[in-house]
């Protein structure tokens, strides 16, 4: 697959990774995310990630 974008910017939520959790980082959806960005990053592609900023 060739990939569209060669850089890209993600940002996240920090709501996002809590999960069902009431507070904090769910650690199963941070490894989730993570195996996301991964894959995108083996096609080459180029992330930066940004958690929260408003």
């Amino acid at each position: 697959m060739q990939p569209v974008f060669k850089r890209i910017l993600l940002k996240l939520s920090g709501e996002a990774l809590m999960g069902t959790q009431n507070y904090g980082i769910d650690t199963q959806v941070a490894e989730s995310v993570a195996r996301e960005i991964k894959a995108v990053h083996d096609i080459g592609v180029e992330i930066a990630v940004v958690v929260g900023g408003g």
